[in-house]
């Protein structure tokens, strides 16, 4: 399967409507409560016209009965308003942490796959710009766009046995409100989509340029810098402006044909009560209560509305936020697992943009074997590595994924944590000391260790005392720790000079000679370690494979 080279919108769309489908038990818990607090409205309103023309007409005092029930019509509104507020807030908040730890569990996952597919400050903006952008959608958005799909048509049952040219009016200016709204909104979503990338940009571009600060000093380049970001700051300036204007239009268009709709309402109640039109109602005429039920009620006809088109501006930023954040949550590891051996025939890798990246016409590999991968820069010798593991199943037409629960992977650039030395090597879990000591001599690290003030217990911190060849053995001894089946080796010799990277060499090829071994390189020297040879071939983007014999790899 293949990538598209954008997630279109309507995706975006598609999966927002299945993430509501998903939470559908909580948001109906708020449209219950919305409904049940239009019923209590629309009840106190019939009673504040019959209070009103008893008051007019009768000229009678109100009965304390009827007064009662309008104070606890007024209360019981207070408290279904302060429910919806709080279950609204609830769900927000669930759902926030729900996306969180989605996104959270697919770097975990994935990590070595999608972390190096974009800048530090655009990981930051899917959790500080677009998962914030997706709670209020459901919880705001979603929930009345179903009150107010309900609420009007409970406001014609009502209006409808008063007078059918009332109800007549608002039914055909009710249609008009969600046109415009498709009409102005339609543009909103791709200026807000535009909007979230223009904000990761600038925030990976400081970031950057924050970490290149002391370089920038060196060569006089701040100023020039400082004039791209005020250019940089002015475009996305006017990318929220664009923004806000849609939002803006979208809410002068719905007052206009609410206060329309409305107007044409009073106008009928008006020219009734007075006698020039004699028609509309199922009688001879309003009556005053009949009147004044249908002035005070029109305005709930438009408000749900009204509210829907106030909140429309999250559709907006829900769908920009979704348009790749989606595909990070979606991720399933869908191809099975299979160990060793595996064999396939004509192998298409893909790129992130859906580009043909490198093909196989065969790939063995059998337990036991070494392989040598060679290959220049970006010429895909790691996403291959990537979809061997099942991380980038999108990106290809393998049928198998070797299981990472079988796999170590060593990196040209091994991370510390900030434990100790027995934390950095069992990873939080038990070792006894006599093994970890074992192990640290095993990778030439026992004179270090015995230099430590605590041992295996002293603190490394964020700048731990470790040269290149050290920390890449201190990963080693972490690797044989957890003494994996398979190990994948990507460019481990590649920052260090050349008398540590030929040290470092002979250790790996000691160490994992009874292991399963891919050894990502770009001009590692052949030996008899290796009984195979990956090499790409960049200009007809394909992978040259061949089985080697002891005297063609010395």
């Amino acid at each position: 399967m293949v990538l598209a080279p954008e997630t279109s919108t309507a995706d975006a769309v598609g999966w927002l409507k299945a993430q509501a489908r998903q939470q559908r038990p909580a948001l109906m818990r708020i449209i219950a409560l919305s409904i049940g607090r239009f019923a209590v409205i629309a009840f106190g309103l019939w009673l504040i016209a019959r209070l009103i023309a008893n008051a007019v007409i009768e000229r009678s005092s109100p009965e304390p009965a009827w007064l009662a029930s309008l104070a606890g019509c007024f209360v019981l509104q207070w408290m279904l308003t302060g429910l919806i507020d709080r279950a609204k807030q609830r769900c927000t908040d669930q759902l926030l942490e729900y996306y969180q730890q989605q996104l959270t569990r697919a770097l975990e996952s994935r990590s070595l796959a999608i972390v190096r597919d974009r800048s530090i400050g655009e990981w930051q903006s899917f959790f500080t710009q677009r998962i914030p952008a997706l709670p209020p959608y459901f919880a705001d958005y979603v929930t009345q766009q179903q009150v107010a799909g309900m609420v009007p048509l409970l406001v014609l049952l009502l209006v409808a046995p008063v007078s059918w040219l009332a109800a007549l009016l608002l039914a055909v200016a009710a249609p008009l409100i969600p046109l415009f709204m498709w009409l102005v909104g339609k543009g909103a979503a791709a200026a807000q989509q535009r909007n979230f990338i223009g904000l990761e940009r600038l925030a990976g571009l400081f970031l950057d340029r924050l970490n290149a600060r002391q370089l920038l000093h060196v060569h006089n380049a701040i100023s020039h810098e400082q004039t791209t970001f005020n250019r940089a700051g002015k475009q996305l300036k006017t990318r929220t402006m664009e923004v806000l204007r849609l939002a803006f239009l979208s809410s002068a268009v719905l007052d206009f044909f609410a206060t329309l709709g409305m107007a044409l309402v009073a106008v009928f109640v008006g020219f009734s009560l007075l006698g020039e039109i004699t028609f509309g109602s199922w009688g001879s005429g309003l009556t005053l209560a009949e009147g004044l039920f249908l002035l005070l009620l029109a305005p709930v006809f438009f408000s749900e509305l009204k509210e829907l088109g106030r909140n429309y501006h999250l559709r907006a930023q829900a769908i920009g936020a979704a348009a790749e954040l989606h595909a990070l949550l979606d991720f399933r590891g869908s191809l099975p697992t299979q160990a060793l051996p595996v064999q396939q025939r004509n192998i298409q890798i893909y790129g992130a943009q859906g580009e043909n990246l490198l093909c196989a016409s065969d790939l063995c590999l059998a337990p036991g074997d070494r392989v040598l991968l060679e290959g220049p820069s970006g010429s895909g010798k790691t996403s291959l590595l990537e979809c061997m593991l099942g991380l980038r199943p999108q990106q290809t037409n393998l049928d198998w994924a070797l299981p990472l629960s079988q796999v170590a992977w060593f990196s040209q650039q091994p991370t510390t944590l900030r434990g100790s030395v027995r934390v950095n090597i069992t990873l939080g879990t038990r070792g006894e000391d006599e093994h970890l000591t074992a192990l640290l001599a095993r990778v030439e690290l026992a004179d270090w260790l015995a230099q430590l003030p605590h041992g295996l217990d002293t603190l490394l911190g964020d700048y731990p005392p470790l040269s290149g060849g050290q920390l890449q053995r201190l990963a080693l001894a972490r690797l044989l720790f957890f003494d994996r089946p398979i190990v994948v080796l990507d460019e481990p010799t590649a920052h260090l000079g050349e008398h540590q990277a030929t040290r470092l060499s002979l250790l790996l090829q000691r160490c994992f000679k009874h292991k399963t071994v891919l050894w990502v390189g770009h001009h590692t020297e052949m030996s008899p370690f290796f009984n195979r040879h990956w090499r790409v071939d960049v200009d007809a983007k394909r992978l040259i494979c061949r089985e080697c014999e002891e005297a063609l790899c010395a």
